[in-house]
């Protein structure tokens, strides 16, 4: 958290040396936090398609989750299913009292009933810790750099014209705008860094809670384990520039210095050693 601020802070501070008034900086930052905090929520259950349930239409996993907050001494969240079939299980919203647990349908048809159970717990410890309000704030800054990056460098991508029509000032206005748009992206990236590393220590400390509630262990290791056989993970992440702590992260090419949750091998280790 603290490399995460000075990094914003660095964005900010430059905002300021480059002219925009402090105002404006303040305003747009109160905006970037506001957005996130409201929008967040109903964007992950829009990129997955998940809809509220009942207790009347999912009885049993309505009872376990009221077992499982019992225990953890929590408020009940919002659930929602997603039809994705790729097996998962999210935690978004901004708070304990608005936080929502999505689970997937290619989950529920991958899991035995107790694995389905450890999975919610860990999605439980999520909520109690309150990494779905940290996780929420913490990547609101990095994830408008990352959308403002992309949509200066669509724009000149889409439009070169544009620039070249009021030589040689629109040029300068299109080389501004495309500097603008890397050091965006840079600085994004940047911030990455310290925001995966937080989402893998909070992923780990959420197993570590799900195996105390149970006092099964190998319950959340078996889950991850039939999850991470290879089949079914998605290439992409639907989770991708949206908050969202879920079970698992989509496959990917990228390092483990950018890897959103700690490889299957270290999360099955510590829990079998309760390390």
């Amino acid at each position: 958290m603290s490399l995460l601020t000075a990094v914003y802070c660095a964005v900010l501070a430059g905002l300021v040396l480059v002219g925009v008034p402090v105002l404006y900086v303040a305003l747009g930052a109160a905006l970037v936090l506001l957005v996130q905090w409201v929008c967040t929520e109903a964007l992950a259950r829009r990129v997955t398609r998940a809809r509220y349930v009942t207790a009347e239409e999912e009885p049993d996993l309505h009872a376990v989750l009221d077992r499982l907050c019992a225990l953890a001494d929590l408020g009940k969240p919002r659930l929602a299913i997603s039809p994705s079939a790729a097996p998962n299980a999210y935690t978004v919203g901004r708070s304990r009292r608005s936080a929502t647990i999505i689970v997937t349908e290619g989950l529920r048809r991958r899991l035995e009933p107790d694995e389905l159970t450890a999975v919610l717990a860990h999605e439980i410890a999520h909520i109690r810790h309150k990494d779905v309000a940290v996780m929420t704030l913490a990547s609101s800054f990095a994830i408008a750099l990352a959308a403002f990056a992309k949509g200066t460098g669509r724009a000149v991508a889409e439009a070169p014209g544009m620039f070249l029509e009021e030589f040689p000032y629109g040029l300068l206005i299109g080389l501004t705008v495309l500097a603008s748009g890397a050091v965006a992206g840079l600085t994004s990236f940047v911030a990455h860094l310290p925001l995966r590393w937080l989402s893998r220590s909070r992923e780990l400390a959420a197993d570590r809670a799900a195996a105390d509630l149970l006092g099964q262990p190998s319950l959340l290791a078996s889950a991850l384990l039939k999850v991470h056989d290879g089949a079914g993970i998605p290439v992409r992440d639907l989770r991708r520039g949206l908050p969202a702590l879920g079970l698992v992260a989509g496959r990917t090419s990228r390092g483990s210095l950018m890897a959103t949750h700690p490889s299957v091998h270290v999360r099955v280790a510590r829990l079998i050693n309760k390390r």
